[in-house]
């Protein structure tokens, strides 16, 4: 353990003794807090309760703050990111391809008012979504990327394929939930999540405070289930919250979460401040959807590819494969 780790790993354990020694009677009544919070949250979300923008940011800041504990950790350095975009252009230089890089990157500040209210970003907030993927993940088996952005059969798809430059620093929502379900991890969760969980489950067990370590599982429960529902504009304001609350931190270039679309394969957002000084764009492509066969599986074919450089779309033109 090198010293960095060594000082996280004390901060941790300080964090942790300091939160689980608080009074039963205290931690009864946060516990009932919490509760009415996730019941007022999730009854907005439902449309039977209305909640300004200030109230549903007070609320969410009450849980991550004072119910979570929110570990910022680096990405394993053998990934790489895809993003999709359908084509919807009626003009372009390459028939079926994005002039420019920028256009399959995120959108820039001057067409901000085009951006929806998304699941990690506000009405006219710009943030770069893409797949995952591990160097020993199944080539092309799952196409996650094509899924996010809900693919259909003959229209055309721009892809960018980028790398990390240096390893990201990311936050994770709702991790403690897949705990305490034992359910099987996955690997772009960090396994110092494991050993914190276990820790502060150990804590409460020895100070006799089941109040405190139920609040917690009860807003990573809330936190995991919120971002993988089904996208609406009463979600996406509670959602778009949440990341706003974790991206505001310096030391945080993104948030990993499970696709909506896809069980167990991971998409990130990441910052386009990072995007810009720390992605490689290596490749593009366009494709055309032949088939959406279901469960994240797409039948594709090839239309044009090209390599990257100087942030330049080089299409070979007039090539339809």
């Amino acid at each position: 353990m090198n010293a960095a780790d060594l000082e996280r790993k004390e901060i941790i354990e300080k964090h942790i003794n300091d939160r689980t020694s608080i009074d039963e009677e205290i931690s009864q009544k946060e516990l009932i807090e919490v509760s009415e919070i996730i019941k007022q949250l999730n009854s907005f979300i439902d449309g039977n309760l209305e909640l300004s923008t200030n109230g549903i940011e007070i609320r969410i800041e009450r849980l991550i703050r004072r119910f979570t504990i929110n570990l910022i950790y680096e990405l394993d350095s053998e990934i790489a990111f895809r993003r999709a975009r359908k084509f919807e252009e009626k003009t372009s230089k390459i028939p079926h391809c994005f002039d420019t890089l920028q256009d399959l990157s995120y959108i820039l500040d001057k067409k901000k008012h085009i951006i929806p209210l998304g699941r990690f970003n506000k009405k006219e907030e710009s943030i770069f979504y893409a797949s995952l993927h591990y160097k020993d993940d199944e080539e092309q088996l799952f196409h996650t990327a094509l899924s996010e952005i809900d693919a259909h059969k003959l229209e055309y798809i721009n892809v960018l394929d980028s790398i990390p430059t240096k390893r990201l620093k990311v936050a994770y929502v709702g991790v403690f939930d897949y705990f305490i379900r034992n359910v099987k991890i996955p690997k772009w969760i960090d396994e110092h999540y494991a050993i914190t969980f276990k820790l502060f489950r150990k804590k409460c067990v020895e100070k006799k405070n089941l109040a405190i370590f139920q609040s917690f599982i009860l807003t990573n429960a809330f936190l995991a289930d919120v971002v993988k529902r089904d996208g609406s504009e009463r979600l996406y304001r509670v959602t778009s919250t949440i990341s706003s609350y974790l991206l505001k931190e310096p030391n945080t270039d993104a948030i990993v979460y499970e696709s909506v679309k896809v069980k167990n394969s991971p998409v990130i957002a990441i910052r386009t401040d990072i995007v810009d000084d720390c992605l490689e764009h290596k490749e593009a492509y366009c494709w055309q959807i032949e088939e959406n066969l279901g469960y994240g599986i797409y039948s594709t074919n090839i239309i044009n590819e090209c390599e990257i450089d100087a942030f330049t779309l080089d299409w070979n033109e007039g090539v339809v494969y």
